[in-house]
């Protein structure tokens, strides 16, 4: 039995374990993406994508926004319809502990 529709995370956010659940996947972006800011007071970009067959919200950071500018150009409304290539990398938190984030590493 496939339990991979049954374990996957659920929420609006793209996470890291969606990644590692379904690593072939692509991100397809659907829209120009929103600037918030974050419970610690950082700004982020806030873009819809469609991974999996599912809508979601990746929290997308400075370094994959410039990855993504620096292929597709600035403007963010030209980046809809186009697909990134997720990967999974560790980072240390402001608390010292090593998680999971997701990286962009293909932009087509």
């Amino acid at each position: 039995m496939d339990l991979n529709e049954y374990i996957k995370t659920a929420g609006e956010f793209l996470r890291a374990e969606d990644v590692k659940t379904y690593p072939e996947a692509k991100m397809v972006i659907t829209s120009e993406g929103e600037v918030v800011e974050n419970k610690f007071g950082n700004q982020r970009l806030h873009l819809e994508v469609e991974f999996n067959g599912d809508k979601r919200t990746f929290d997308c950071n400075k370094t994959n926004a410039k990855i993504i500018a620096d292929k597709l150009g600035a403007d963010s409304k030209t980046w809809i319809g186009k697909v990134l290539t997720p990967e999974i990398y560790r980072v240390r938190t402001s608390e010292g502990k090593m998680v999971d984030a997701i990286n962009i590493k293909e932009v087509q």
